[in-house]
C-alpha cells in the first residue's frame, strides 16, 4: 500500500538522495564519453521523466535547481563543441539541443524558474485607467492629456499637413 499523499517521508526522492544522484549524473556529465543527459540517466538506471520531476519537485529550492541547471548546460556545451569539432553531426545536435533543452538559434535565454522570481518588481496597487497591456507599445492618452497636447502643437500639425500636401502635389506633378 502507498503513503497517503502529501507524505514527503514516504517519498523515495529526498532532497538529500536527489542531491546525491545529482552528483552522480554531473561526474557522468565530465566523461568523455558520454554526450547527452539521457546517456548518464541511463548509466544510472534513471529515466527521462525523473529529471522532469525533480525540476518539478525542487522548482523553489534554488541550491538544487543551481545544480540541475549546471548539469543541463554541462551537456548542451558537449554537444555545442560536439558539433563545432564535427565529432558528431551538428544537424543532430542542434535537434537535440532544441528538443531538449529549448535551444534556440537566436540565442534566446530563459530565466530559471527560481531566480525569475528575484526579478519581478514588487507588485503595487494601481488604478484600473493606468493599467496597460502587455502589448501596448504607447503608453495610455488620458482625455485631459489630449487637449493639453493639442492646445500647444496646432501650428505645427497645420505646417506638416501643408508641407505634406505641397509634396504629394510635386511628386505627382512628376509621375505624369
Amino acid at each position: 500500500m502507498s503513503a497517503p499523499a502529501g507524505n514527503t517521508n514516504a517519498t523515495k526522492w529526498t532532497r538529500s538522495a536527489t542531491i546525491s544522484m545529482l552528483h552522480k549524473i554531473e561526474e557522468l556529465a565530465l566523461d568523455e564519453s558520454i554526450f547527452t543527459l539521457s546517456q548518464a540517466l541511463l548509466r544510472l538506471r534513471c529515466y527521462k521523466q525523473l529529471w522532469t520531476y525533480w525540476k518539478n519537485m525542487w522548482a523553489l529550492d534554488a541550491d538544487i535547481m543551481d545544480h540541475i541547471y549546471f548539469i543541463e548546460q554541462l551537456f548542451m556545451n558537449k554537444l555545442e563543441e560536439a558539433a563545432l569539432f564535427k565529432r558528431l553531426n551538428p544537424s543532430a545536435c542542434y535537434f537535440i539541443l532544441r528538443q531538449n533543452y529549448g535551444y534556440d538559434a537566436r540565442g534566446k535565454d530563459e530565466l530559471p524558474s527560481h531566480l525569475v522570481a528575484d526579478l519581478e518588481p514588487p507588485q503595487t496597487d494601481t488604478p484600473d485607467a493606468t493599467i496597460q497591456k502587455k502589448d501596448d507599445k504607447k503608453p495610455p492618452v488620458t482625455t485631459a492629456m489630449r487637449g493639453v497636447l493639442q492646445d500647444h502643437m496646432p501650428e505645427t500639425t497645420a505646417m506638416h499637413s501643408e508641407a505634406d500636401s505641397s509634396q504629394r502635389q510635386a511628386g505627382h506633378s512628376l509621375r505624369r
